[in-house]
């Protein structure tokens, strides 16, 4: 009986390489500014309410436009700004625990 030896795996490799997941920076480079990487979250919430938008509009001016497209695209808006919501009330906690911090 042999035992194989486990692959390494790369931490970010299954986010960054996943289909239909496109970054707009890179996590793995280093110095990445923590400011940049908010700011291409954002940017990704964006434009998945604005797809979901032009969806909607798409289906009530009567294009032909899957039922269940506009459906996914509005579940993940939602998904995303739940998400962006998350974040900062974490952020302002954070932010709140280092005031009352006492130096």
């Amino acid at each position: 009986m042999s035992i194989e030896a486990v692959a390494s795996v790369s931490p970010f490799a299954a986010v960054t390489d996943a289909p239909g997941i496109s970054p707009t920076i890179d996590l793995r480079t280093p110095g990445a500014d923590f400011a940049d990487m908010i700011g291409a979250g954002l940017n990704r919430v964006d434009a998945s309410l604005r797809d979901a938008d032009a969806k909607v509009r798409g289906l009530a001016a009567g294009d032909d436009i899957p039922l269940h497209d506009v459906m996914i695209s509005m579940e993940k808006a939602r998904l995303d700004l739940m998400l962006v919501v998350e974040v900062r009330n974490r952020l302002v906690e954070a932010y709140q625990e280092l005031n009352r911090m006492q130096l």
